[in-house]
């Protein structure tokens, strides 16, 4: 088994100790080799024992996450935020695809985030390397809609061989079938993507998307028209038409009313 070197990095001491403890006592894969209560004392340390992994709090005096990160044209290590943000935060990390671990720290959470980390240190260190575009892209969109009060706007879609950066506004739909995840975009056509739709709906559930059909979720934001008499048809901008199903009718016209609503008040 490949182990992971790790460092921490919270300006809270009891933060340190209470993920160093966990780390200890149920995380066998990782060697924690190092802690800091500053970004400036993580980039000694990052360059004193270069680890495969950084647990990293956001918020902290003097820099933040961010800005230890943007300290990195380039950087081999992975990045796991130790954060106790709020929902909606953690929506946007979410989006953004960076692991995160919210505190309180469930330690089944932990456990699952290091066998990720561990199962890809294993395919190749080279590989790790070359995520060094993606990471950067997920730091921006993860810094863009963290400054965006309500709900985020830009999301990542994680293709076969890269990523995507998204608006969330150019999303007409998600779609699955039984092999694939498709992301259609209003400019850009179809993006076949390797999340499953269950993966897209947690992440966009508290915004202007709603799930009418087992297969398709939606963005309200291009919704033109519904139509009762024609099967429980509904037109999007793009001028596709889409079956909302039965079961999912009542859900589908309260979002879109409360969206509505939303939107026309001034």
């Amino acid at each position: 088994m490949d182990t992971l070197r790790g460092i921490i990095v919270d300006d809270e001491e009891r933060g340190r100790e209470v993920l160093a403890r966990m780390l200890g006592d149920h995380c066998p894969e990782v060697d924690l080799v190092g802690m800091a209560k500053s970004a400036s004392e993580a980039r000694k340390l990052v360059a004193d024992l270069n680890p495969d992994v950084v647990f990293l709090d956001i918020m902290m005096p003097t820099e933040s996450g961010f800005e230890f990160l943007d300290g990195y044209e380039e950087r081999s290590f992975s990045v796991v935020f130790v954060t106790a943000y709020h929902e909606h935060a953690i929506q946007a990390i979410k989006a953004s695809a960076f692991d995160y671990l919210l505190k309180p720290i469930d330690i089944f959470e932990l456990r699952a985030t290091v066998q990720k980390l561990s199962a890809m240190l294993s395919e190749s260190h080279c590989e790790v390397k070359q995520q060094n575009y993606a990471c950067r892209e997920q730091a921006e969109v993860l810094h863009d809609n963290l400054r965006i009060a309500g709900e985020f706007i830009k999301v990542i879609l994680h293709r076969p061989r890269g990523i995507k950066v998204a608006h969330v506004r150019d999303i007409l739909y998600i779609r699955s079938d039984a092999h694939y995840t498709t992301v259609r975009l209003l400019n850009d056509g179809d993006i076949v993507v390797t999340g499953s739709l269950k993966d897209y709906e947690e992440i966009l559930e508290k915004l202007h998307f709603c799930r009418i059909h087992k297969s398709h979720l939606i963005n309200l934001m291009h919704v033109t028209e519904y139509s009762f008499s024609a099967s429980n048809r509904i037109s999007l901008s793009n001028g596709e038409k889409l079956i909302v199903s039965k079961r999912r009718t009542r859900e589908f016209l309260t979002k879109l009313n409360e969206y509505v609503g939303v939107g026309t008040r001034s």
